[in-house]
């Protein structure tokens, strides 16, 4: 599966991806990002290996990618599962989670966060999924990007305590 954009190519990402994958995520990960993991691409992947997870690639290089996954509701009782199952959903539902997308500085504003998201929104739609995304409140770039594809604030919300 992949689309083509003008001169972007949106396609699956394969393990021969991850190198360029992490190099975004490194020049990303920097004062301001905001990072709604709190740790790297590299670590997160080893962790989760993602089952649907795509990059961008303008003129042949990779300058962009998406990851996540579809899950049903009865997700894992991991500490990031629970992340995505804060609120009451009718059982079995089908969730698509978007987890990381990075685009490339110098690569952004030109409609790849869009054609990513697009791309996973398509596997959703297959799947009969909704599609959803973890924000830190602070991040107003990524805030800004999800609501103008069409995202709205959920109204569950996430607190704590300090021990």
């Amino acid at each position: 599966m992949a689309q083509d954009k003008g001169d972007v190519k949106i396609r699956r990402m394969v393990e021969g991806d991850l190198p360029k994958v992490n190099e975004i995520d490194r020049l990303l990960f920097g004062k301001e990002r905001v990072p709604t993991w709190p740790f790297s691409f590299e670590a997160y992947w080893a962790v989760y290996r993602p089952k649907l997870s795509f990059v961008a690639e303008l003129e042949g290089e990779i300058v962009g990618f998406l990851v996540g996954s579809i899950e049903k509701e009865e997700r894992s009782q991991s500490l990031f599962s629970r992340l995505h199952t804060v609120g009451p959903l009718p059982r079995g539902q089908q969730i698509g989670w978007i987890d990381m997308i990075g685009i490339r500085p110098g690569c952004q504003h030109r409609g790849i966060g869009h054609s990513l998201v697009e791309a996973f929104h398509d596997e959703c739609k297959r799947n009969n999924a909704t599609m959803r995304s973890v924000v830190r409140e602070n991040d107003e770039k990524l805030k800004n990007f999800v609501v103008a594809l069409g995202f709205k604030k959920w109204e569950m919300a996430t607190y704590e305590k300090d021990s």
